[in-house]
């Protein structure tokens, strides 16, 4: 895949983000005014066929889009999302080996409800 400068904008965006973010999120983060929404689009699909960005989908609406692995913690009250440490990267090999399963990458968003929301 050729590197535009516009896929360039979209993986710097990704790479600087601290919380997944959607597609239209990424869009309305670049100031570029060739570059439209269905570019980012496919330009997110075919960076996560090749591996260089990673998807989520979070409490079954959308998909989420990183630039580096995380997992989440998603409170179900006020939908805040926390980014929490992956505890089985590298592990993914072994999980998979007893099933005769291949894994080639991993997904991770736990729900429940945030200090505040269960406090209210």
């Amino acid at each position: 895949m050729r590197m535009t400068s516009q896929r360039k904008k979209i993986l710097d965006v990704l790479n600087q983000a601290t919380l997944p973010l959607t597609c239209d999120d990424i869009y309305l983060q670049i100031d570029d005014e060739k570059l439209n929404l269905s570019t980012v689009y496919r330009s997110l699909e075919r960076f996560y066929i090749d591996q260089h960005v990673f998807k989520t989908i979070i409490n079954q609406k959308q998909y989420y889009y990183l630039g580096h692995h995380h997992h989440f913690l998603v409170c179900l009250g006020c939908e805040k999302m926390i980014p929490v440490g992956c505890h089985i990267e590298g592990k993914e090999k072994a999980i998979g080996e007893p099933y005769g399963f291949q894994v080639t990458h991993h997904d991770m968003t736990l729900y429940g409800y945030c200090n505040h929301c269960q406090t209210h």
